[in-house]
């Protein structure tokens, strides 16, 4: 065998380790300028976001005030033009969030491509390296190399050289590694970015939704007592009176219709009430984005649903009354077994009558809600209003629907 020495044999080997060791960086879509104006453009959202948490608490502080004050229509009005003005700086929050987030987007897709396009430039790295070094092992290996070394300086020069390839491309195999590792992460990143941004326009679309329903609150409001402080008190005492004749009423008959249901074995399964209609569900019980909470609890569920939509009874039971009620417009009582009775309002249209039985499922009539509607009552737009109550007193349905 004709020896050579080891570093003529391993020279295109150690310019590619010159290559794997060095810091490459390679060229994506977004410079470095654009990227620092990214991040400027972020501290500039977070900035626009602190500025209008400052004015919240401004106008939460005068709502506090004004509920403070006897209750009046005048400060009922002024509370609800600070609640818009607090859902418009909610919205224009929610909207820089998005923005930032979608900021954030930018800059972890930037980084994402270059980080690919290093892994990517990494392991060809690799792969000529790992080719090179199987070629010079099929010309000669190294411990042939070594033992036909004239003197010990050409031997102590093959293991060094030998030694230093080992060991850069254990580090080149290393930061391959690390690379891969980082692109994961940002791609994890990227995925909690999105659902975060998701979660965002969610919140965005409720805030507008609530906008909508406190501008239309002041104009319901207006309409109901027809802009006189005079007629305010008649409303607020209707809607006293109307909520303290339900709780009697049911208290009066609850337990005459349960003794019914059980001597005709009719009453049913109430340890699950259905749903009366589907639909997104805009208000919570007692809700405290609720735009009339001063006025009164809300004590159910709003389901928005178009107008006319049918009603569903939601247990088997009783209709204790069909009538229309100053808060309630068109409005449906039904009395159950084990103490439970469910109210239906706003109704267009009341399809059963006192004294009748209905099964689960069964139409009692429509949706309504629209102001200025027939049957709408205090409303300010189409949807059920459902009250699920436990001996008399309203309770969450929540826990009870499916």
């Amino acid at each position: 065998m004709t020896w050579r020495p080891l570093r003529i044999i391993s020279a295109s080997v150690l310019t590619l380790l010159t290559f794997a060791a060095g810091s490459v960086v390679w060229a994506a879509s977004v410079t470095p300028e654009e990227i620092n104006d990214l991040q400027s453009e972020i501290q500039n959202r977070k900035a626009q976001i602190e500025s209008i948490n400052s004015r919240l608490s401004e106008y939460k502080q005068r709502i506090a005030e004004y509920s403070r004050l006897a209750s009046s229509l005048q400060n009922e009005l002024a509370i609800l033009e600070n609640e818009t003005a607090i859902t418009e700086l909610d919205i224009a929050a929610t909207q820089n969030s998005i923005e930032e987030e979608n900021l954030h987007l930018a800059i972890l897709d930037a980084n994402i491509q270059t980080t690919d396009a290093r892994l990517t430039r990494e392991k060809d790295l690799l792969n000529n390296l790992l080719f090179e070094i199987n070629q010079q092992d099929k010309q000669g290996g190294t411990f042939e190399m070594i033992i036909g070394a004239r003197n010990f300086n050409d031997v102590f020069s093959a293991a060094s050289e030998l030694q230093s390839i080992n060991t850069d491309l254990r580090q080149t195999l290393v930061a391959t590694q690390q690379t891969r590792d980082t692109l994961e992460d940002k791609k994890l990143e990227r995925e909690k970015r999105l659902d975060s941004l998701s979660n965002f326009q969610v919140e965005l679309d409720t805030k507008i939704a609530q906008l909508d329903a406190k501008i239309k609150a002041k104009e319901v409001l207006n309409a109901e007592t027809q802009e006189s402080e005079l007629e305010y008190r008649v409303l607020m005492s209707e809607l006293r009176q109307e909520q303290q004749g339900i709780t009697q009423r049911i208290n009066q008959i609850q337990q005459d219709i349960e003794k019914r249901l059980a001597e005709s074995d009719d009453s049913g399964d109430t340890t699950v009430i259905s749903w009366p209609v589907m639909g997104r569900i805009t208000t919570t019980f007692h809700d405290p984005t609720y735009p009339f909470r001063y006025l009164f609890e809300h004590g159910g569920l709003d389901i928005a649903v178009p107008q006319g939509t049918p009603i569903e009874a939601s247990a088997p039971g009783y209709v204790a009354w069909a009538q229309t009620g100053r808060q309630y417009g068109n409005y449906v009582m039904i009395i159950h077994s084990n103490g439970f009775a469910t109210l239906y309002a706003h109704m267009s249209r009341i399809d059963v009558t006192v004294d009748q039985y209905v099964t689960r499922g069964s139409i009692i009539g429509l949706s309504g809600g629209r102001p200025g509607t027939q049957g709408a009552g205090f409303s300010t737009g189409p949807h059920v209003h459902f009250e699920l109550r436990k001996n008399g007193l309203p309770v969450d349905p929540m826990p009870y629907l499916p």
